[in-house]
């Protein structure tokens, strides 16, 4: 269960570099890798909930999932940035989009760890 939610974190972190490279390079987003991205990280962040309630406790699991639900408010923030009045085809701000990937890559290497070394 837990290798499961590494793969679709793994996937959410391409998707988001994908979103960063059409920021910084093409200086425009995509709503609907943006939703996609959103969608995994959230399916990823249930099956480890889960996990997290069912089986016995690990630590870095919990870690993992406090960090990812930090991630979710920082992509939460991105979102109503994006959905504002600004230009809906405008990418967020970068500094913004950094706090979110550092924590979602800080998440997910708390979760490999675990997943390691049990």
């Amino acid at each position: 269960m837990i290798l499961a939610a590494i793969i679709l974190f793994s996937l959410a972190v391409m998707l988001g570099l994908w979103l960063v490279v059409l920021g910084v390079r093409y200086r425009r987003g995509s709503l609907a890798l943006a939703a996609s991205h959103a969608g995994i990280a959230l399916l990823g962040l249930g099956v480890l909930g889960r996990y997290i309630f069912v089986a016995p406790v690990h630590m870095l699991y919990n870690d993992a999932a406090l960090v990812f639900v930090l991630a979710l408010s920082g992509g939460l923030v991105l979102l109503a940035l994006r959905l504002s009045n600004r230009e809906h085809r405008s990418p967020p701000p970068m500094i913004g989009v950094g706090f979110h990937a550092a924590m979602a890559i800080t998440g997910l290497l708390l979760l490999v760890l675990g997943y390691t070394h049990p």
